[in-house]
């Protein structure tokens, strides 16, 4: 894992994988889903921010990130177009995702159980924490996942499986996953780099 170039927020955890200051998120627990979405993803910069008021501020969209993927928001914004005015490619997009809460209290889509280990669908740092928990436990909140990382990328990737989400895929939320453990961050374009809460707020985005 790169340690140059780290979030400030982010420590290191035992399990050697980008973890954020487990402080932060009880301070997001003050604010709205919506406010503490805007605040962790501001983190990305002014451009990302700038997706992030433009697509509220569109009426009618069923989710934040309807049909946009994280390079596509980026790029949008380097252009100065409002996201919502980029032409989607093949069908339309479903955006009924659900999020990590609404996962731990109902029945899954084929492909991933409760009981799989969440290193069967996402690859794992070998002795890490991660690597030795169950799907079920990252989904109701493993105290090692303070950014909560794992937790909606868990809920992502069910969106997926279920039909939930279409215009994510399996490969790109693995993609994620991958360049975020061995990095401690994810760029969805040259010169972006997104943070753990960057991620998280852009997926809870697709959900929302």
């Amino acid at each position: 894992m790169a340690t140059q170039d780290r979030h400030p927020s982010e420590t290191d955890s035992v399990a050697s994988i980008p973890q954020a200051d487990a402080a932060q998120p009880a301070a997001l627990d003050s604010l709205s889903a919506k406010g503490a979405s805007r605040r962790r993803f501001t983190r990305a910069g002014a451009g990302a921010a700038g997706v992030l008021l433009t697509l509220h501020s569109q009426p009618g969209m069923a989710c934040t990130y309807c049909g946009v993927s994280a390079s596509a928001a980026v790029s949008a914004v380097g252009q100065n177009k409002a996201v919502g005015t980029l032409s989607h490619h093949g069908p339309a997009p479903v955006c009924n995702g659900l999020d990590p809460l609404a996962w731990s209290k109902m029945a899954w889509p084929a492909g991933c159980s409760p009981t799989d280990a969440f290193s069967k669908h996402f690859s794992c740092n070998i002795g890490s924490a991660y690597a030795g928990a169950s799907c079920n436990q990252i989904m109701h909140g493993a105290p090692f996942d303070s950014t909560k990382m794992a937790k909606y990328m868990l809920a992502a990737y069910l969106n997926v499986l279920s039909g939930r989400v279409n215009f994510l895929t399996i490969e790109s939320l693995r993609s994620v996953w991958s360049e975020w453990v061995a990095k401690g961050y994810y760029a969805p374009m040259a010169g972006q780099k997104w943070y753990a809460n960057d991620i998280v707020a852009y997926l809870y985005g697709t959900m929302d």
